[in-house]
């Protein structure tokens, strides 16, 4: 009898470790990202904390892995024109430009982001470069009266793919904090 129950103690106490382990694992995946806030308040987003953050002025910033091809850039821009302008139609300009300018493109996926309100929209393509080098892109559009949000994440198709999961946490992390991005 004290043989058994000692048994059912041990049973119950390694499940318990395993669920603390499984526990960890999980709190550890999480933490593995890092949030960007942008210094002037108007977005962020979280990216994974072995890649490094390089501000490019108060408008742009860039995350690089210095062992990977992955690539963030989100860049804030005034608006040049004074006409109404959507996501949709700087989406609609950037295909254009993509399939007139780039070798082998293709639009590979479009959308909105959910629960992100406003002029906004992202589209998912494939391409080679000037360069020559395939790229997979995915780019996120956020339309102010007179500021645009740009949000690239760039990879080769094979790097793309193995870290899609990672791609997609980056692209649905993204917050508007100032939704006039002034």
């Amino acid at each position: 009898m004290i043989v058994r129950l000692l048994r059912i103690l041990t049973s119950l106490l390694l499940c318990s470790l395993q669920v603390g382990i499984l526990t960890a694992s999980a709190a550890a995946a999480e933490s593995g990202f890092t949030r960007y806030t942008d210094p002037e308040q108007r977005f962020s987003f979280d990216y994974p904390s072995t890649m490094k953050v390089r501000a490019a002025g108060n408008d742009e910033v860039k995350v690089t892995h210095p062992g990977a091809t992955l690539r963030i850039t989100v860049l804030v821009e005034k608006r040049r024109r004074t006409a109404s302008a959507s996501a949709e139609l700087l989406l609609d300009a950037f295909r254009k430009t993509l399939k007139a300018e780039m070798k082998d493109a293709a639009v590979l996926e479009e959308g909105k982001l959910p629960g992100l309100a406003g002029s906004q929209g992202y589209i998912v393509c494939s391409f080679k470069d000037l360069r020559g080098i395939q790229l997979v892109q995915l780019i996120q559009y956020y339309v102010t009266e007179d500021r645009v949000l740009q949000m690239t994440i760039s990879d080769r198709p094979e790097g793309f793919k193995n870290l899609e999961k990672v791609v997609r946490k980056i692209h649905q992390s993204l917050r508007i904090l100032n939704p006039k991005l002034s």
